[in-house]
C-alpha cells in the first residue's frame, strides 16, 4: 500500500477542502480534480447538500419561501480516471481496488475526496453493459438492487414491490453542443412536425467527486440549474449542435415518498458510437429540493441534509455493491517473511514432501526440536506442491453419487491459498509463487508467536487466509494436513485419515496447554491470525451446506458461526484418497457461474497489433493477454478477451500498484461480456489452454445451484430424475404461457 500511503500523505499536506466551491454562476471553476484524504460518504454528501441549499437560496434572492426551484442535485456512477500514465498507456482508475487501511488500528476507508490539488482525475460516467443487465434489467419484476436501493426488503413479493415502487419510462432525443450549454430535447423519436424544447443547463458549483475503491464505480454529485428557454421548438432542430443522443430512461420512486431520491436507469445511444452506454443517476426530488431551500434554521437544515445524504449512501451501497472489497484484501494483510533462513527451511520441507510422494523415502528438512535437520536439501526448481482441483461437470455427477471413493463436501473458501510450514522458530506461509510470507503484526513481534509453542516443528498445513466479515480480520482456515511434526508425512493416507489428524490435533506439542483452533481466538485482537478447521459434510448434506451461504449486495458469505463468516465462491468435492500434489483429477471444484474465471498473462502492447486483428476493431489498443500452451508456448487470447472500459481502468490501476502480470478475468454468458476480477501477484503463470477450454465448457453447461442441490441430495440407491422433472416443468411452463397469451388475445 505504499502508493496509497504516499498519496494520502501528500494530500494531508494540502489545505483542507471538505467540499466544492460555493461560488455560483458560469464564472466559477472547479478546482483541479485529484486525490484527497479519506472520508465518510454520507458526511461529504451532507456538506455538499448544505452547500446546494446556500446556492438555491442565493438563486431565489428575496423570493423565499419558493414554490419550485430549477435547482437539480444529481449523483452519477462512473469511474474517476487518473491522469498519471499507466504501464500500458491506457487510462487507469484513480485508485486501485479495495478498501484502504488507514492508520495502524485496523480501520479501512472506503471513500476518498477527489476535489483536491494534486494527481489529476477525469470522471467517465456510465456503467458496463453487464452490470446494467444484472443490476437493473429486471425492473420491478424481481427483487433486485433497484428495489433494495429504494428500501424494499428482500423478502417482499413481486406484488408488494410493485405496490411500493413506481416505474415510469421516457424516451427522448437530445441535440447538444449549442453555444452557452444549450440543448434541444424532443420527446420520443422525432419526425417532421414534432415539437421540443430548448434548455440551458448551468453548473452552480464544482462537483463532489468521491472515489469508492471498494466498489466497481465512483460517485460524482453535482448541482446545476436547468431552465427551459423555449418550449415550442419545431423539428428538425436548428443547425449548431454537435451530438445527437437518444435516451431511453426508466425512473423509479417510492410511492409513499419515504425515499426522497429518484433512481434513473438510462440507455444512451450517441450518433457515431458503435455501442450504447448505460447510466445510473440518483436525482433529489423537487419536493425535497424545495424543502431544503426553504428551511430557515441552519440546525434543522443540517439535520435534513444528513437525512438526504444517508438515503443516498444507502442507495449507492445497494446499486454499486462492494463485492466483498469493503474490508480490503488478503494481500493487504500480507508481507514477505523477514526470516530468510526460515523460508529456506520451509521450502526444503515442501521439497521433502515432494520427494516422499515419489519415493516413500522420508528425509525431513526440519529437526524435531526445530530448525534445519541434517537431511535438509533445497530444490530451486520446486513448484507449488498443493493439490489443484479440476472443474466439476455433469459427467462427474454419477462419480460423486455412486463412485467407489466417498466424497467429503465443503464450501469453497474465497481467500488466498498458502501452505503453512512450522519451522520451530516461526511459521512461514508459502504461496503459489513459492515465496515465503507472513502477516503484518505488532512491530518486532512474530504474528504467529502464539502458535509456535502449540504445534510441533515440521508440521505442514494446506489452507487459505481469508477475511472474517464479522470481526473484520484475517483467519487461516486449515483444510488438510500434509505432515505431522518433523517425522510423519501423511500425504499417503486417505483424506478421512488426514481429517482425523486435523480433528484430533495430533500435531500438538507435548506442552501445548491451549486449543489452537479455539473459535474464541477469532474475537481476541491480540491474536493476529487465528486458525480454524474447515467444515466438511457428507454428499447428501450439500443442500444444508449451501443454505448457510448468504447472498447480499453482490457477495456470498458462508456463515456457520461468528468465527466461520467469510466469502465463498463455490463447492469443493474432496475424494477419500491420498493427497495428490499438482492437478488431482478426482478433486472437483464447482463455482457459481458468475465467479468462473481464468488467469491470463498480460503481454507487451506491441503497438496495438495482435493475432486476428481486423480493420473493424477499435483503434484503441486492447489489453493483450495470453495463456500457456503446450511445451511452454503462449496462446494469444487478445481477440477473444475484451474488457469494458470501466473494467479495463480498474485492472490498470491494480496492475500499477501490484506489479503483477497475471490477471483473473471472467466471462458472463448472460451478457456476452468479459469482466475483471483481480490481479494475481501470488501466481507466476497463467492457466493452461486446457484449463481455459474446461472453463468455457463449464460455462456452456451452466449447472446452477438448484440442479446441484437437487442431484447431490439424491440418497444412495435412489434414481436421479432431475432431467425428467425439469422437462415436465418446462412443459407446464409452456402450457401456462399459452393460456396466458390466449387470455390476453381474448381481452382485445
Amino acid at each position: 500500500m505504499k502508493r496509497l500511503s504516499s498519496m494520502i500523505s501528500e494530500a494531508a499536506k494540502r489545505p483542507k477542502n471538505d467540499g466544492p466551491s460555493s461560488a455560483g454562476g458560469s464564472s466559477s471553476r472547479p478546482p483541479p480534480p485529484g486525490l484527497g484524504g479519506p472520508c465518510k460518504m454520507e458526511h461529504a454528501v451532507a456538506r455538499f447538500i448544505l452547500n446546494c441549499r446556500t446556492l438555491g437560496r442565493r438563486k431565489a434572492g428575496g423570493s423565499l419561501p419558493v414554490r419550485s426551484s430549477p435547482l437539480e442535485v444529481e449523483a452519477r456512477l462512473g469511474v474517476l480516471q487518473s491522469q498519471v500514465p499507466t504501464v500500458s498507456g491506457h487510462p487507469g482508475r484513480l485508485m486501485s481496488s479495495g478498501a484502504k487501511p488507514v492508520g495502524n488500528d485496523g480501520n479501512f476507508a472506503t471513500a476518498f475526496y477527489c476535489n483536491a490539488n494534486g494527481i489529476g482525475a477525469h470522471f467517465v460516467g456510465g456503467i458496463s453493459h453487464g452490470h446494467a443487465v444484472h443490476w437493473t434489467s429486471g425492473g420491478l419484476s424481481e427483487n433486485s438492487p433497484i428495489s433494495a436501493a429504494l428500501g424494499v426488503a428482500a423478502e417482499k413479493t413481486i406484488k408488494q414491490i410493485k405496490e411500493a415502487l413506481e416505474e415510469t419510462e421516457l424516451t427522448e432525443t437530445v441535440y447538444a453542443g449549442y453555444k452557452n450549454n444549450r440543448r434541444i430535447a424532443f420527446p420520443g423519436l422525432p419526425s417532421r412536425g414534432s415539437t421540443g424544447k430548448r434548455e440551458r443547463k448551468e453548473k452552480m458549483c464544482a462537483p463532489l467527486d468521491l472515489c469508492l475503491p471498494s466498489s466497481p464505480y465512483d460517485l460524482r454529485v453535482g448541482c446545476a440549474v436547468e431552465e427551459t428557454e423555449d418550449g415550442s421548438v419545431s423539428f428538425p432542430p436548428p443547425a449548431g449542435y454537435s451530438t445527437r443522443r437518444i435516451k431511453r430512461r426508466r425512473s423509479y420512486t417510492r410511492k409513499n415518498k419515504t425515499f426522497l431520491w429518484q433512481l434513473d436507469i438510462t440507455e444512451v445511444t450517441t450518433d457515431g458510437d458503435r455501442h450504447s452506454t448505460q447510466e445510473i443517476e440518483m436525482e433529489l426530488s423537487q419536493e425535497a429540493t424545495v424543502k431544503l431551500i426553504n428551511v430557515d434554521d441552519d440546525q434543522a437544515a443540517t439535520k435534513y441534509a444528513q437525512q438526504l445524504a444517508s438515503q443516498l449512501k444507502w442507495m449507492v451501497d445497494q446499486i454499486n455493491p462492494s463485492g466483498g472489497a469493503d474490508l480490503g484484501s488478503v494481500e493487504d494483510q500480507m508481507k514477505p517473511h523477514p526470516d530468510g533462513e526460515a523460508c529456506e527451511i520451509a521450502m526444503a520441507q515442501l521439497s521433502s514432501l515432494k520427494h516422499f510422494q515419489k519415493t516413500k523415502d522420508w528425509r525431513g528438512a526440519v529437526a524435531p526440536e526445530g530448525g534445519a535437520s541434517p537431511d535438509m536439501r533445497n530444490d530451486s526448481r520446486l513448484k507449488f506442491i498443493g493439490c489443484m482441483p479440476i472443474n466439476f461437470g455433469r459427467h462427474n455427477i454419477s462419480e460423486v453419487q455412486n463412485g467407489e471413493s466417498e466424497y467429503f463436501i465443503s464450501e469453497k473458501t474465497d481467500g488466498v491459498r498458502y501452505l503453512m510450514v512450522f519451522t520451530g522458530k516461526t511459521v512461514v506461509l508459502v504461496d503459489r509463487a513459492m515465496k515465503g510470507n507472513t502477516l503484518h503484526g505488532p512491530p518486532g513481534k512474530d504474528p504467529f508467536a502464539y502458535l509456535v509453542p502449540l504445534i510441533r516443528p515440521g508440521t505442514v498445513f494446506d489452507g487459505e487466509v481469508v477475511l472474517n466479515r464479522k470481526f473484520k480480520r484475517p483467519v487461516f482456515i486449515v483444510f488438510d494436513v500434509m505432515c505431522v511434526g518433523a517425522s510423519q508425512p501423511v500425504t499417503d493416507l486417505k483424506f478421512s485419515e488426514r481429517l482425523q489428524h486435523l480433528k484430533k490435533a495430533s500435531f500438538r506439542t507435548k506442552t501445548a496447554n491451549a486449543d489452537m483452533f479455539g473459535e474464541n481466538l477469532v474475537k481476541d485482537k491480540s491474536v493476529v491470525c487465528p486458525l480454524l478447521r474447515k467444515n466438511f459434510v457428507r454428499r447428501i448434506d450439500l443442500d444444508n451446506l449451501l443454505s448457510r451461504v448468504n447472498e447480499a449486495k453482490g457477495i456470498r458469505t458462508y456463515v456457520n458461526s461468528d468465527a466461520h463468516c467469510h466469502l465463498t465462491d463455490g463447492i469443493i468435492f474432496q475424494p477419500d484418497t491420498p493427497y495428490a500434489m499438482g492437478t488431482d483429477v478426482r478433486l472437483f471444484k464447482w463455482k457459481y457461474l458468475d465467479t468462473v474465471t481464468i488467469d491470463v498473462e498480460i503481454l507487451p502492447d506491441h503497438g496495438g497489433y495482435y493475432p486476428g486483428k481486423t480493420n473493424e476493431d477499435n483503434d484503441t489498443p486492447p489489453l493483450r493477454v495470453a495463456v500457456v500452451g503446450d511445451d511452454g508456448s503462449m496462446v494469444d487470447m487478445t481477440r477473444h478477451v475484451r474488457l469494458p472500459t470501466s473494467e479495463r481502468m480498474r485492472l490498470e490501476a491494480d496492475r500499477a500498484e501490484s506489479g503483477a502480470k497475471i490477471a483473473e478475468v471472467g466471462f458472463d454468458p448472460e451478457t456476452g461480456e468479459w469482466y475483471y476480477r483481480n490481479m494475481r501477484p501470488d501466481k507466476v503463470a497463467s492457466n493452461h489452454i486446457s484449463t481455459v477450454i474446461g472453463t468455457i465448457l463449464e460455462l456452456a453447461e451452466g449447472m446452477g445451484t438448484v440442479e446441484l442441490r437437487y442431484r447431490m441430495s439424491v440418497a444412495e440407491g435412489m434414481r436421479d430424475t432431475y432431467r425428467k422433472e425439469v422437462r415436465s416443468m418446462q412443459s407446464q411452463l409452456l402450457d401456462f404461457q399459452r393460456k396466458r397469451s390466449q387470455q390476453a388475445q381474448g381481452r382485445r
